[in-house]
This record gives C-alpha cells, structure tokens and sequence, in this order.
C-alpha cells in the first residue's frame, strides 16, 4: 500500500508543481501586462502593421477595446504609405477614442470574424469597422489555405469556440471553413481537429471530445500564455507616456486635410501622367514604374475569367456578420473601390464592380450594420494610391466618415 502512495505521490507533485508554476505565471503576466498597458506610449504598438500582439492576439486587443478604441479591419490597405492613414488622425490626441489597426495583406473575413469572437463579452459598445477589398472576391475559392494559415492564431481560435455568445450554427459555420482551410494544417493539426471533432455530433465524435477535452483545456492555456509572454516582450521594448508624446494641438479640420491630401497626392504621382490601355491613370509613379509600366498587353482581359459575385469570400462574410451579431456588435462595413482605368482594361467592367457591391449591400441589409460605399468615388482623382488602395484622399474622406459616425 506505501508502494502505491509512494507512485501516486511521485506522479501527482510534479503535476501540481507545474501547475502551480504555469498558474503563478499567468498571474505574473497578467499584473505586470495590465500595469505596462496603463503606463506605456502605446503608439508604436498601434501603428505597427505587421504586430502579432494586434492581428494574432487577444490581450492587448481586449484591453484597448475596453478603451473604446475603434477596431478597423482590413488586409495590405492598412500599411502606413500616405499620412492620411487613421493612426496620424485617431492616435493623435485629437479625439476622444483610439484607433487600433488589425490586419495587413491576407488577412480576410474569416480571420476578422475570430478576432471579433474572441473580444471579451464585457466590453460594452465594441466599435468594429471592417475595409471589404473587392480583390478578396475575386477568387472563386475565397481565401487560399496557405494564405489562411499565415494569418490563424490558436488563441483567437479558442477563445472564439468556448465563447458562450457565439451561436452553435456560427460556430459550427466557422468550424466548416476551417476544417476546409486545414486539409494540410502544419503546426495548427490540433486546431484542424478540434474543429473537425466540433462538426460532428455522432457519438463516437463526442467521446473524443470528451477523452481530448483535459489536452484541449491545456493547450487553451498554453496558448493563451504565449500571447500574454508576447505582449509583455513588446510592452517592455516601448517608452513611458512621459517620455515620449504624439499628441497635435487642436482639433482635425477635415477641409485643410483634404487639401493637403491633394497636394500631397500629386507630388506622389508627379507631373508625367501615365496611361494604360491609352486612359490616364493617376496611381503613385513609383508604382506605376514597379508594376505597370509597358505590360499593357499582359493586363488587357487579365482578370476576364473573374465573377466578383461568386465566392466562398461570401460564406465567411456571413460568418464574419453573424459574429458582430451574436457578440452584439453593429459593425461598419466599408466597401472600397477599384480604379475603373485599370479593371476596365484588365476584364472586371463596371457592371462587374457594381454587381460586387449590390451583393455587399444585400448581405450587410440582412444585419444590424452601418454601410459606407466607396463605390462612388472609383473614378475621383487621387482616391486611390494604385489600383486598389486608398490614397491620400480616400483615406481623408474615410477617416472623416469614420470620426464621424463614432466621435460625435
């Protein structure tokens, strides 16, 4: 019998060690994260566009949202390449609420939708604004796998699946595409069954998920505590508030703004106007020089074999919709334009265009959402930098429509 005391007693204290060391960790991570979020410059944090604390994390994106801060979602339009992006008008100290920027190029609706179903359930009046690009539609299959993995983190995926708010249709929803996404899931190969095992509710199913239920409890923890050890590394690389300031005295005049979007506008694109397909188009010189300059013949019909009006990018709308909805968020939804000189030429015409935007509309109808449609200002000169991100002046003229439904 003391043989047997004496086995269980040698197995049973080195798991109480470890979790009394993994419990006092988080605990660590969690007085020193919250103490550092109150007393540190977080403005580097905010304006980094490839930040793994933002588009991979939950930590810091709860707390910030608990401030009030405005997330706007988006995919490679969010790099800082014209001084109108919303950090230089939101992180400023010139309105009352923040702004936090989550995403750059592939990050898509799916992935939009786990960020916002892992935010905390007690965080009133979330603030959600979601850049729809029309170049996500543009493939039939939507997001590519590849693409998908590069941008899915566990610790949203969790917290997502355990949230008691989320609906079991759009988790089930959810679990469908990832488990389409992850036929080859690398690293991610619990998250893949995870989500397989959630799909179905046979009995042999369910007493898997009851038999990986501890495993599955503990990598909950484990992941949880990798984003909380991430966002402690880069809290401790910033300065303090009283260091460091980005504050601008007084208010935004969204009118000289705009002014000085276009002048900043037309030094980017320089006094020699470029054409494709024989239409001027005003894009960044730079730009054009790198990725448009005498390959006309290879964009004539490029994109002719695209249907912007079918994609599975359509199922993970909804899926992104029916989250704000089962979270009690009313998301803006922005819908942003294409330069009509190139997809005219390279096969995607304005019917095309218009389609694309009908069915956003229709979708977005269905729920408790706010609609900005850019769709309008396609052919307003400086609008866009290239052709398909917002320039100096649509990123003026978004960001004013943005203070605007929030601020006042």
């Amino acid at each position: 019998m003391k043989k047997v005391c004496y086995v269980v007693l040698a197995l049973l204290i080195p798991v109480l060690v470890a979790t009394s060391c993994v419990y006092s960790l988080d605990k660590y991570l969690d007085y020193k994260n919250n103490k550092m979020m109150e007393v540190k410059d977080l403005y580097p944090m905010l304006h980094d566009t490839v930040s793994l604390v933002k588009d991979k994390g939950v930590y810091a994106n709860n707390y910030l949202a608990h401030k009030g801060a405005i997330m706007i979602m988006g995919s490679s339009e969010l790099s800082h390449s014209t001084m109108q992006h919303p950090d230089y008008y939101f992180n400023t100290g010139r309105t009352k609420d923040m702004a936090v920027t989550i995403g750059r190029a592939y990050t898509q609706s799916l992935q939009h939708a786990t960020i916002v179903g892992s935010l905390d359930n007690d965080i009133k009046n979330k603030k959600v604004v979601l850049l729809l690009s029309m170049q996500w539609f543009m493939e039939k299959e939507g997001v590519t796998a590849d693409h998908f993995l590069t941008r899915f983190s566990p610790v949203q995926f969790y917290n997502f699946m355990s949230n008691p708010k989320i609906s079991q249709k759009t988790k089930k929803d959810y679990a469908k595409r990832i488990t389409s996404l992850m036929k080859e899931p690398g690293e991610f190969k619990p998250e893949a069954i995870y989500a397989n095992l959630y799909l179905n509710d046979d009995l042999g199913h369910k007493t898997l998920r009851l038999l990986f239920s501890p495993y599955y409890k503990a990598r909950r923890v484990m992941v949880s505590m990798k984003d909380k050890g991430i966002t402690f590394k880069a809290l401790r690389k910033l300065y303090n508030k009283v260091d460091q300031s980005h504050d601008i005295a007084g208010q935004i005049d969204w009118a000289k703004e705009k002014e000085y979007a276009e002048i900043e506008a037309k030094n980017r694109v320089g006094k020699k106007i470029y054409k494709l397909g024989g239409r001027d188009v005003y894009v960044d010189k730079g730009y054009y020089r790198e990725y448009m300059k005498g390959k006309d013949e290879g964009f004539r019909g490029f994109y002719s074999y695209v249907k912007l009006t079918d994609s599975k990018e359509y199922t993970d709308l909804n899926i992104f919709l029916e989250a704000c909805r089962d979270m009690g968020v009313k998301p803006t939804i922005v819908i942003i334009p294409g330069m009509p000189e190139f997809y005219d030429f390279a096969g995607i015409g304005p019917a095309d265009r218009k389609a694309f935007a009908n069915k956003i509309k229709k979708i977005s109808s269905q729920y408790d959402t706010r609609l900005i449609d850019l769709m309008g200002n396609e052919n307003k000169r400086y609008y866009l930098r290239d052709i398909m991100h917002l320039g100096t002046l649509g990123w003026a003229d978004l960001s004013e429509k943005i203070y605007n439904i929030y601020e006042r």
